[in-house]
């Protein structure tokens, strides 16, 4: 039997514990660099070395969200770019009538209705920078249907190994009890060849070289956002502090006492005050800011915003103060340009998607049609400003009276003709299909 003295015995069991830990304590193993856990690559998010990690980029889709649905200013901002972009509809078709078939079916199956959805996919895009669409095949008919998983739930993307453009697999994040979640492969996954087994197209914008994740377009001007907002309630609070006042009453020593319990509660509004000539005085004083104007302020912080935004001036957020013909045609041309990319991106977003669902709809009928590529498809997008309308109209009608005359120096011709309709066609910003010329030349006189 032993006995401790002090505080000795406590002392060799906490080195015993030290050295029990330190025992069974896992060894440290070196991981090269590149190789799984090597401790460079993204904890979260599965992203590429240009990426930003995951807890990054999971706050951004969470911040961007939470101001669409709660401030004016970011859902002015990404209504706007869905607005002109998606416009009445983009519409796709094709020459060859097999594929052209399958686009009215699957875009207007009772499940898929594309038409419908191409707003709302336009906001995630913008909000979220990226949009994760799966397909969802039927191995008997070959019929596809489409759903779109949360950006923020897909945590882990996998890629081929040297070529992170070549995505094989998208991993989503489960409820709180699923802890393993799903597996998602794309149709370069190796798998996608099984109809049983969905395919997850990845769509992004704003993705720098080396990155495999989108950015939206709220995440530069979410920090001015807050800012203008903070500033918004400080100027609501000042105004409501000039607007309190309180009382002073002058009265004499002897007075003091009576005054103060005769008003212990202030008087009503209205209320009339019977007080003797000399005997006291009442003041009303009200909080003297001195705050110097903050509109220039407040306008510099909205400037920040728009600069931010798609090509977008103040006279987007309501304002047409100091605005002129230059102001408004330098910032039409930006909103143009940039537009214009998106909704070309968005056009061939369908497009692929579309393209996707016809490959594997090929693989149960498979003799009854081709296959096809991008450029079997015929895109028409809504005019992202009416002017293009007028000007274009002002080119094909000069650019007709110049083909008249060629033609009246060189004679007609059919070779002549198709030519001249194709130039009419391109320079009144229309797209005719091959069938359609032949019809138009041979049936013209």
């Amino acid at each position: 039997m032993s006995v401790e003295v002090g505080g000795f015995g406590l002392l060799q069991r906490l080195r015993a514990a030290v050295d029990a830990f330190l025992a069974n304590e896992p060894k440290v193993k070196v991981v090269e660099v590149g190789k799984p856990n090597d401790g460079l690559m993204p904890m979260y998010g599965g992203g590429g070395l240009a990426d930003k990690s995951g807890m990054d980029r999971y706050q951004d889709l969470n911040d961007a969200l939470d101001a669409w649905r709660k401030n004016p200013l970011a859902r002015r901002i990404i209504n706007l770019i869905t607005a002109y972009v998606v416009g009445d509809g983009i519409h796709i078709r094709s020459e060859y009538k097999q594929l052209d078939d399958f686009i009215e079916l699957f875009w207007f199956h009772g499940r898929n209705n594309l038409a419908l959805r191409q707003a709302e996919w336009s906001d995630e895009l913008a909000r979220s920078g990226e949009l994760f669409l799966v397909l969802f095949t039927n191995p008997k008919d070959g019929s596809s249907h489409v759903r779109a998983v949360p950006a923020a739930t897909i945590d882990q993307i996998k890629w081929q190994a040297g070529d992170y453009e070549t995505e094989l697999a998208y991993h989503e994040k489960g409820d709180p009890g699923d802890v393993e979640g799903t597996w998602w492969i794309s149709p370069d996954h190796p798998d996608a060849e099984d109809l049983e087994r969905p395919v997850m197209c990845h769509y992004a914008v704003n993705r720098p070289v080396g990155a495999v994740r989108g950015e939206g377009d709220l995440v530069a001007v979410l920090p001015w956002i807050r800012r203008y907002s903070r500033w918004l309630e400080d100027r609501i609070r000042l105004n409501a502090g000039v607007r309190k006042f309180l009382w002073i009453v002058y009265a004499p020593k002897r007075l003091v006492d009576e005054l103060r319990a005769r008003y212990s509660q202030i008087p009503d509004d209205g209320a009339v005050v019977i007080a003797e000539e000399g005997a006291e005085r009442w003041e009303a004083v009200s909080p003297n800011l001195h705050a110097t104007d903050a509109s220039a302020d407040g306008r510099a912080i909205r400037w920040m915003i728009t600069a931010g935004g798609p090509g977008t001036g103040l006279v987007d957020f309501g304002e047409g103060e100091d605005a002129n013909l230059a102001t408004a045609t330098a910032m039409h041309d930006l909103r143009y340009r940039f537009l214009s990319r998106r909704q070309a991106y968005v056009a061939w977003m369908l497009c692929d998607l579309t393209l996707q669902a016809y490959k594997r709809s090929r693989k149960v009928v498979s003799g009854k049609r081709r296959d096809v590529t991008h450029l079997d498809f015929l895109v028409r997008t809504p005019d992202i400003s009416p002017d293009d309308n007028q000007e274009l109209a002002v080119a094909a009608r000069d650019l007709a009276v110049a083909l008249n005359t060629l033609m009246g120096i060189v004679g007609d011709s059919k070779e002549l003709r198709r030519v001249s309709l194709r130039l009419f066609s391109k320079f009144a910003g229309e797209t005719l299909t091959e069938r359609e010329m032949t019809e138009i030349v041979e049936k013209g006189v």
